[in-house]
């Protein structure tokens, strides 16, 4: 159930293929159009006339001069479906795809995956070594002008901190509580993967904080349980309460989602089901169970917590084993499937829905918190977080799981 991961800083690659054959380009246009016929979740089309969009797109399609106006157009077909999760890569954005679920991240720029806003750009992740890293860049931060230009509208001006590497880029930075500063970086290739972190809160040593910034990676549960085996090993008070942090993270692998949760629950804790079928998802004891059994858990989260990161707090909620803090989700919870083709781009289909054992189908609705914080914590600093105070005041209650 990948959602769509934050944006990478990178520079973006040029298609260099020429413009496919006139039969070939019309058999892809049509394996396309033919998967969504037969797979998508919704037998409506999520109200949209599929066989109109065919007739609307498919001569544009024939007419494109260029192997980027050819995918682009593909692209902006399945893109009105509007479900938020089904998406049509061309063969170059697959690749990029691929390299980041593999962990084989190699592109450049200054090494950080964002969520555009409008005047600014929210900074979600730093690459580990990264000139982002070096330039003192961190989660939290905002990037408000490129080279002393203000964002007017940052999804359609990310482009400004992309370039070639070894030239530099100058971006206004605002920090939490912090004044405006401008940092000169410069571009390099960026080779790594997307990890988690983890740490005791200084405020109070014997709670572990679990930052996992999305499910995409493949190995994110190898990695998450690496994490907990280090807060649980490290020396001082014994590990007695947990924030797991899944704000701003945009969903990924099931597989993924399925190893975490084995440290937590066992059990059926839910269905899939599609147009055709149903059947149990099902969790197995991870590694970790029996040691975090007396663990108790507080899950963050906010509208950026979509997909599979939705399905992993909602299903810690559903069976008692965490208390939700923060703001509602996303409730964009389909599962998509991958359809590659032989020119090497890809389709993700939106084919299956996911309820928990009481029924709740939570696409459209998301997970309501526990305990609700209206407050934007990108503003804060992680010692002043609204929700992590509130979720180490709940961890100290008594009527936690």
């Amino acid at each position: 159930m990948p959602g769509t991961p934050a944006t990478a800083q990178a520079a973006v690659l040029s298609p260099t293929a020429t413009l496919m054959p006139v039969d070939h380009r019309r058999e892809l246009f049509e394996s396309v159009w033919q998967t969504v016929k037969d797979h998508y979740l919704y037998v409506d089309f999520h109200g949209v006339d599929w066989q109109a969009l065919r007739e609307q797109y498919e001569p544009k399609v024939m007419a494109a001069s260029s192997a980027y106006e050819y995918y682009g157009l593909i692209a902006d077909m399945v893109v009105q479906l509007n479900d938020e999760h089904s998406r049509f890569l061309s063969p170059w954005q697959a690749r990029e795809e691929y390299e980041l679920i593999t962990g084989q991240t190699n592109y450049v720029g200054i090494g950080i995956l964002s969520k555009p806003e409008q005047y600014t750009v929210l900074i979600v992740y730093v690459f580990p070594g990264s000139p982002a890293e070096q330039a003192g860049l961190k989660r939290r931060d905002r990037i408000t002008a490129v080279d002393g230009v203000p964002f007017t509208d940052a999804s359609r001006e990310l482009d400004r901190i992309r370039g070639p590497e070894g030239t530099t880029v100058t971006v206004t930075v605002r920090s939490p509580g912090m004044s405006p500063r401008d940092v000169t970086i410069r571009r390099s290739a960026i080779r790594g993967t997307i990890l988690p972190s983890a740490h005791r809160l200084d405020s109070d040593p014997s709670t572990g904080y679990l930052l996992i910034p999305d499910l995409f990676v493949e190995d994110m549960g190898l990695r998450v349980e690496d994490r907990l085996d280090a807060l649980l090993q490290e020396s001082g008070p014994q590990l007695q309460g947990l924030v797991i942090d899944l704000r701003a993270n945009g969903g990924g692998l099931r597989s993924v989602l399925q190893h975490i949760l084995a440290q937590f629950v066992t059990g059926e804790v839910g269905r899939f089901f599609s147009q055709k079928s149903e059947y149990p998802f099902r969790i197995a004891e991870g590694l970790y169970y029996d040691r975090l059994k007396a663990v108790r858990v507080v899950v963050l989260v906010d509208g950026g917590t979509e997909s599979n990161a939705e399905l992993l707090d909602a299903v810690l909620q559903n069976q008692h084993r965490a208390r939700v803090v923060g703001t509602r989700t996303a409730g964009n919870t389909e599962t998509v499937y991958p359809y590659d083709f032989e020119d090497g781009s890809r389709l993700w289909v939106a084919q299956e829905g996911f309820k928990l054992p009481d029924g709740t189908n939570l696409e459209g609705r998301g997970v309501i918190p526990d305990m609700t914080v209206n407050e934007d914590w990108t503003l804060y600093t992680e010692q002043q977080d609204p929700d992590i105070l509130k979720a180490v005041e709940l961890l100290k209650g008594g009527d936690l799981p």
